[in-house]
């Protein structure tokens, strides 16, 4: 039989393995079994808008996007302030205010915008990597950008609080 063979018999060990695992990383005891839940928020959350929106066909509820909100502050760690805000005016001038008051501008043109966007960010990532990068740039410049992290709490290994004697993070004893 097919299932005899040692390959198989290896496949078939290999799923059920990573099936244990995902079951111990999950189950009740675990550090991680609050993210369990986050599979079924996310999967719940765009009903509550889906029925206000169907209610309410001229609200602002039709343009709530549940997977935008959850996935859009993921980008925010390497994002600064002016990142997030400079997306915002562009989103509200560009989808908002021409498509309002100059539709059929918005009409021609949007879709070049957005291509022409996303083409000056790779070309701008493709100028900085061989003027800056490449040619070993990097290592020359000397600006307070560059070191500012050399002077950061995290850098230098300091914690935060420290514990009294005796202490830990933590369960006692880790499963």
């Amino acid at each position: 039989m097919v299932l005899d063979h040692p390959a198989c018999l290896e496949l078939v060990n290999r799923k059920f393995t990573s099936f244990d695992k995902a079951f111990r990383l999950t189950n009740n005891s675990s550090r991680y079994y609050a993210a369990i839940w986050f599979l079924l928020i996310g999967a719940v959350s765009p009903i509550p808008f889906y029925f206000l929106a169907r209610k309410y066909p001229r609200s602002l509820f039709r343009y709530v996007n549940i997977p935008v909100v959850w996935v859009g502050p993921t980008g925010a760690p390497p994002a600064t302030g002016i990142n997030f805000s400079s997306w915002l005016l562009v989103g509200f001038i560009f989808q908002y205010y021409l498509r309002r008051f100059r539709f059929m501008w918005w009409m021609r043109y949007n879709y070049i915008l957005s291509l022409a966007l996303d083409f000056g960010i790779a070309m701008a990532a493709l100028v900085i990597f061989f003027t800056v990068v490449y040619p070993g740039g990097g290592k020359q410049l000397n600006w307070w950008g560059n070191t500012v992290y050399l002077n950061t709490a995290d850098f230098n290994f300091l914690p935060f609080k420290t514990l009294p004697k005796g202490q830990t993070f933590g369960p006692k004893t880790w499963k």
